[in-house]
């Protein structure tokens, strides 16, 4: 008998984007699908729209999924065309799931929202959710990391285009971001002196109706930013992203290159710290981003570079998760 055999099969729903947008051989959710799968896990998808409350119950229109996994080829995964195949849509209690997992990207708008509400009425004794619905809304991952201003860069949240001004004038350098983003879409770099200044914080801060996060520029951020997945409050994986040409932004999806790392001591003491409060909130499987020593965002709505680190490193990170999710599934199920 196999090991994938010889253990119960889970029912495992991941919520996700639509399917077909999804890159398989980039994706983090995609790799723990084929890592399910292949532990003999059943794999189950819908999307935030999809859910909803009946009878008081959250319940969703789930679509199985088989897959075909990504192959690791001169250090980049390759996914085939046809990747995946669907079954007929099937009806589910959410709370008969053995475990969800949150994994829809960002923004975290008002359609994101109320998909969490729903995902409260899951039955937290019965099926183990990841990421716990209130914690996603708890934890914006650009305000969260402000819990441990000594980690962090120097901070402010502010519609203020004066007080943004000040502050470039003040540091010489500065990174705004929109709160709600992802993929660094609309970071840009504030430099004293730059004649366009007012007009790029009226652009991020929508003319002053929105907040907007003003951090003092890392001078190391030369050296790119690091990944560091996190599961459970301990590291397990990390990748370095170093921006492209003259582009300034380390994020993937803006073109940015991935090269090996390992964990460091300051990824260990970063975590040590925060452990609890991610514990507290339900944020089993999040992303931190660090630069130089300094911790600037924590992700967890949908946290990516799994893919990376195994093509690199020669981990599986996502066997990682599933051997988690399993036992933490077996200790729901097992009576007191």
């Amino acid at each position: 008998m196999s090991v994938a055999q010889s253990r119960p099969r889970l029912d495992l729903l991941f919520i996700i984007d639509p399917v077909e947008t999804l890159t398989a051989g980039h994706d983090t959710s995609v790799a723990m699908m084929e890592s399910a799968q292949a532990r003999g896990h059943r794999i189950l998808i819908t999307t935030m729209r999809d859910l909803r409350i009946s009878g008081g119950r959250a319940v969703a229109e789930c679509i199985p999924l088989s897959l075909r996994p990504a192959e690791l080829r001169d250090g980049r995964w390759y996914a085939p065309d046809d990747w995946y195949s669907a079954g007929p849509v099937e009806r589910w209690d959410l709370s008969e799931m053995d475990a969800v997992f949150v994994r829809t990207d960002p923004p975290v708008d008002a359609a994101y929202m109320r998909g969490t509400y729903i995902l409260d009425y899951v039955d937290e004794r019965r099926t183990l959710v990841v990421n716990r619905p209130a914690g996603l809304r708890n934890a914006n991952e650009k305000f969260f990391p402000l819990r441990w201003p000594d980690l962090c860069p120097d901070t402010v949240f502010t519609s203020s285009a004066d007080e943004v001004l000040e502050l470039a004038r003040s540091w010489g350098t500065a990174v705004i971001k929109p709160t709600d983003g992802m993929a660094g879409r609309g970071v840009m770099l504030l430099r004293d002196g730059d004649p366009n200044l007012r007009s790029i914080v009226e652009a991020v801060s929508s003319r002053g109706r929105d907040q907007v996060v003003v951090q003092r520029y890392i001078d190391r951020c030369d050296e790119g930013d690091r990944r560091v997945i996190v599961l459970d409050g301990a590291p397990i994986g990390v990748v370095r992203r170093i921006a492209s040409g003259a582009e300034f932004r380390c994020n993937m999806a803006a073109g940015a290159s991935v090269v090996a790392d390992t964990i460091t001591p300051r990824d260990k003491e970063i975590c040590h710290r925060i452990a609890p409060t991610l514990a507290e909130h339900g944020l089993y499987f999040v992303g931190i981003d660090v630069i130089g020593d300094q911790l600037t965002e924590i992700n967890v709505t949908s946290p990516t570079g799994v893919r990376e680190i195994d093509a690199f490193a020669g981990t599986r990170l996502s066997e990682n998760v599933l051997c988690w999710v399993e036992n933490r599934v077996r200790r729901l199920h097992t009576p007191a």
